[in-house]
C-alpha cells in the first residue's frame, strides 16, 4: 500500500465535465466524460489503495458506537377530513382515492339519510354514504375568505374500501395523511355522546385540530346497511 501522502490533480473539476471555467481538457473529445478517462480511474484506484489517516478508524468507531435517536416505531397512520364542521378521521390504508364532487344518482325505493346513492368515478358506479348523518353532524358551510388555504379545495369524493367494498362520501375539506403514536390519542371527552361517541375511538389533537379517530368496521357496517 502507498504510505505517501497523497496528492491528486483533480483535473475533472478544472477542465474537465465538472468545470465552470472556458478550458477544457482535449481528452474529452475522445471520451466524451471524465468518467470514461483513464487517468479518472487510476485516480480512484490510487484513493482506493491509500491507506486511511491517522484516527480515521477512531473517528468511525466513535461515530458508529453513539447512541441513534430512534423514531417510534408503534406509528398509526389516518386520512384526516371535515364533514360539516367536524374533523375527522380514518384509516389511511383504507382510501383507494380523492376526486372532484360529481352529481349523486339516488336510489328507488331506499329512503335512507346514511345511503346517498350512486356516484359515477372513472366510468364506474360506486355507492356514496354520508359519514356525517350517522354521527349526527349537521352541514356547515363556509365562504371563500373562512377557508383554510393549507387544505384542499372543498366537494370531493373520497372512495374507501372496507372489505374489499368501494364505498364513496362527500367531504367538505381534506387535510390529508396524519401519522401518529397511541400516545398521542386522547380520551372521548364526556361532551361526546350518542352516535358520535358509538363510532369514534378517541381525540388526535393536531395544532388547533381535534379530530375524531373513527371506528371504521363498525362505522362503514352502520352505514351499508340499508343495502342488505
Amino acid at each position: 500500500m502507498e504510505t505517501q501522502d497523497l496528492t491528486i490533480d483533480d483535473c475533472w473539476n478544472r477542465i474537465g465535465i465538472w468545470s465552470r471555467g472556458t478550458e477544457k481538457c482535449p481528452s474529452l473529445a475522445d471520451v466524451i466524460h471524465c468518467r470514461n478517462c483513464p487517468v479518472f480511474a487510476e485516480t480512484g484506484r490510487r484513493l482506493l489503495r491509500t491507506p486511511p489517516h491517522e484516527g480515521y478508524r477512531r473517528e468511525w468507531t466513535r461515530i458508529l458506537a453513539d447512541e441513534k435517536e430512534t423514531k417510534p416505531l408503534n406509528l398509526t397512520s389516518v386520512f384526516v377530513f371535515r364533514t360539516g364542521s367536524e374533523w375527522l378521521g380514518l384509516p389511511a390504508a383504507m382510501i383507494r382515492e380523492i376526486v372532484p364532487m360529481g352529481p349523486i344518482h339516488s336510489l328507488p325505493n331506499i329512503s335512507s339519510d346514511s345511503l346517498r346513492g350512486l356516484v359515477n368515478i372513472h366510468g364506474r358506479l360506486h355507492i356514496c354514504v354520508s359519514i356525517g348523518s350517522v354521527l349526527g353532524i349537521a352541514k356547515r358551510t363556509r365562504n371563500g375568505e373562512e377557508r383554510d388555504p393549507a387544505y384542499s379545495a372543498p366537494a370531493r369524493l373520497v372512495v374507501a374500501v372496507q372489505e374489499n367494498r368501494p364505498v364513496a362520501f362527500p367531504v367538505t375539506e381534506t387535510r390529508g395523511i396524519v401519522h401518529f403514536t397511541p400516545e398521542m390519542v386522547k380520551e372521548l371527552p364526556v361532551t361526546v355522546s350518542g352516535t358520535k361517541a358509538a363510532y369514534t375511538t378517541g381525540i388526535l389533537q393536531l395544532g388547533n385540530l381535534d379530530i375524531g379517530l373513527l371506528k371504521d368496521k363498525p362505522l362503514f357496517k352502520a352505514l351499508t346497511k340499508d343495502l342488505k
